[in-house]
């Protein structure tokens, strides 16, 4: 949707102040919506101010007579307004205008960065281009701006608003082509939620294919969600059993499409004689949904709440409360995330006195109804972080017990791939049931996680599998991530670019025993246990609970299945590559020695060292913008800190494409993006 209005800068200074308020309003009336008083108050003072700074900035930049002004610029479907943008040549100005004084300059700004970053990550015609956050507004307190970051921008009054941009556009500006104004001015916009967004959105009754676009368009998502409803729906009608099973690589929109299908199929069911909820093995990930589900549908609504707690819920709980009794479940449809983290039958042994598999558990329990029950299995490859997660393959093997279930599986379910890590549904080939049905749109092949790239977990294979050519082959496909050895660079790169909404966070494997040398103590499992990590990862900038404050390293289990915008990976010491070859490791009283593969592993998580490298798996594929890697120095006098070792790991990461952060915040500033788009 375009503007309300547009123009070149010098018609703007030439048009009448009172039909530029008609133009706005009466567009704001054929939008369907009324105009307040205050609005058009507002309106009133954005206009003169606007047109005495813009009227200065002519005189003492002429080039200036070539930029666009447009008002009122709607970006498309999330429905924000942009009071006003500049296009200065190559340059994009966001400015926000605040009447009156009661908003301050600190809030302000951070909602122009919020639309700044909207811009740059998810506007088509706003790609590698500059784009500079600023509030304008009588502000008690003005906030500069800063000659380290174009992303932080600045809030400044009327008075001094000429002045800025002719200061902004000499410090960035003119480096690229010019921005051709209609283009801009019709784009389209993809916009890409995190897993909280679009959980909450969806619960708001929105639809998975409002939510899902990708700049490519390529993946198959709203597919994927439909074969899913229709095969639920011919279970019901006809009365059967089915498994299905949907994987994809991670961040692909798993979650997000198992989310959706239950909140979708909840509005079909007969909510008295059946259930349908969302479970999943990770705690974490349920918690922090759950929490950021109360908080999208308000306090007041508490039955709504409790509403949303019933249907997102832990795994290990569900099977645990219902496999006790003989009555089935009030759920026939269950949505099992991360299918293939599901407990082996040595793990349920240990824990809980039951020599039985959870996937054979699951099976026994839904199979109690009479007439249909649908279990959707979510399987990603990989991600096994735990010892006695039983792998996709346990699940073949409970299906053989179960026959009574037919099966609708992607192909990359049946016969691996690197999606799934090469593990199958079925052990051998002639294992395959009669009912099997494979579906090629159940597989998630694009990653919508990290929006600046579709290679990032193509990536993280290569650099596991020790494949560093391929590696840095794929990094030339605008891979954003960078590396340093110097811990203050990584948090300042991080805090430049986390404006608006954007969260940043520092990020560890619980194995990585020595950042404590660092300044940061390690995720152990008794350190996190202190550690509110719901609050880290849903308060905002400013709360000191908050990830934005880069002080608390979470590990890769409380981050598996969740993600932010810009993460900071700590290398530690539990993953070397000495001579390129990837050696996953443990610390023995005060050295690092390579761990023992698994003799006979029951499941791919038993095994040690593909345990440690489903750690990095998970911590590499976090991030939805960029990620900056930080390398220790280490320490010739500590054993356990070993400078050779961290050399290799840089340099291993260096030649699988990651790019070195400049020496100073100001190179990183201007660079950041032509990086990306130059050498890449």
């Amino acid at each position: 949707m375009p503007s309300l209005y547009s123009d070149t800068l010098p018609q703007f200074l030439a048009a009448d102040p009172d039909a530029l308020l008609g133009k706005l309003t009466s567009g704001l009336a054929d939008e369907g919506f009324d105009t307040s008083t205050l609005t058009t108050f507002s309106w009133q003072e954005e206009i003169t101010d606007l047109q005495t700074a813009l009227q200065d900035l002519l005189q003492s930049t002429p080039a200036a007579a070539h930029w666009i002004v447009l008002l009122e610029y709607v970006l498309p479907v999330i429905g924000k307004r942009l009071d006003c943008v500049l296009l200065a040549h190559d340059v994009i100005f966001v400015l926000e205008y605040k009447g009156g004084h009661s908003t301050t300059a600190r809030s302000a700004l951070q909602q122009a960065q919020d639309y700044a970053c909207n811009l740059a990550d998810f506007h088509e015609e706003s790609r590698d281009r500059t784009v500079i956050p600023l509030a304008v507004g009588r502000f008690k307190r003005p906030i500069p701006l800063s000659e380290n970051s174009e992303h932080h921008g600045a809030a400044v009054t009327p008075t001094e608003l000429s002045t800025t941009l002719a200061h902004c556009h000499t410090r960035w500006g003119t480096r690229r082509s010019p921005i051709e104004p209609a283009r801009w001015n019709l784009s389209r916009y993809f916009p890409v939620p995190t897993i909280i967004e679009a959980a909450s959105a969806i619960y708001r009754e929105h639809d998975v294919k409002d939510l899902a676009r990708s700049r490519a368009g390529a993946d198959n998502l709203e597919i994927t969600q439909t074969i899913l409803v229709d095969a639920v729906r011919d279970a019901i009608q006809r009365g059967v059993k089915k498994l299905l099973i949907v994987t994809g690589v991670p961040g692909a929109g798993k979650t997000l499409a198992g989310l959706n299908a239950v909140q979708k199929l909840t509005q079909e069911l007969d909510l008295n004689t059946e259930q349908a909820s969302f479970l999943s093995g990770n705690g974490p990930l349920v918690a922090v949904i759950q929490e950021a589900l109360k908080r999208s549908v308000g306090p007041r609504k508490k039955g709504v709440s409790r509403s949303i707690a019933s249907r997102v819920r832990e795994v290990h709980r569900f099977v645990r409360d219902s496999y006790a009794g003989t009555l089935p479940p009030a759920d026939r449809l269950i949505v099992f995330d991360e299918a293939q983290r599901a407990w082996t039958a040595a793990r349920n042994l240990k824990k809980f006195d039951r020599n039985i598999s959870e996937p054979d558990m699951v099976f026994e329990i839904m199979g109690r109804h009479t007439g249909w029950a649908v279990i959707i299995a979510l399987v990603g490859g990989g991600q096994e972080i735990h010892g006695g997660e039983a792998g996709l393959a346990e699940w073949g093997d409970a299906l053989q017990r179960h026959p009574a279930w037919s099966v609708h599986a992607s192909p990359e379910a049946i016969h691996g791939g690197p999606s799934v890590a090469g593990s199958r549904l079925f052990r051998a080939t002639n294992d395959e049931l009669p009912s099997l049905t494979l579906e090629a749109a159940l597989h998630l092949a694009v990653s919508k996680r990290s929006f600046e790239t579709d290679v990032t977990a193509a990536w993280v294979n290569a650099v596991l599998d020790g494949r560093a050519d391929d590696a840095a082959t794929l990094a030339t496909r605008r891979l954003p991530i960078y590396a340093t050895r110097d811990l203050a660079q990584a948090r300042a790169w991080l805090r430049a670019r986390a404006t608006g909404t954007r969260r940043a966070g520092l990020i560890a494997s619980s194995g990585a025993a020595r950042l404590r040398a660092d300044g940061v103590e390690p995720p152990t499992f008794n350190f996190m246990s202190g550690i509110e990590y719901v609050k880290w990862f849903l308060e905002p900038h400013g709360d000191y609970r908050s990830s934005n404050q880069l002080e608390i390293a979470l590990s890769e289990f409380e981050l598996q299945g969740l993600e932010l915008d810009l993460t900071g990976l700590l290398w530690g010491g539990d993953l070397a590559f000495p001579n390129g070859i990837p050696t996953p490791r443990a610390l023995q009283r005060f050295q690092w020695r390579p761990v023992s593969p698994a003799a006979n592993p029951s499941s791919s998580a038993d095994d040690p060292e593909t345990r440690i490298k489903n750690k990095y798996r998970v911590l590499l594929t976090r991030f939805r913008k960029a990620m900056v890697i930080f390398v220790p120095q280490g320490d010739d006098t500590d054993p356990t800190r070993s400078p050779q070792d961290f050399n290799e790991v840089y340099a291993y990461l260096l030649r699988c494409g990651t790019i070195p952060l400049k020496t100073t915040p100001v190179e990183n500033s201007i660079t950041m993006e032509m990086d990306l788009f130059s050498n890449h």
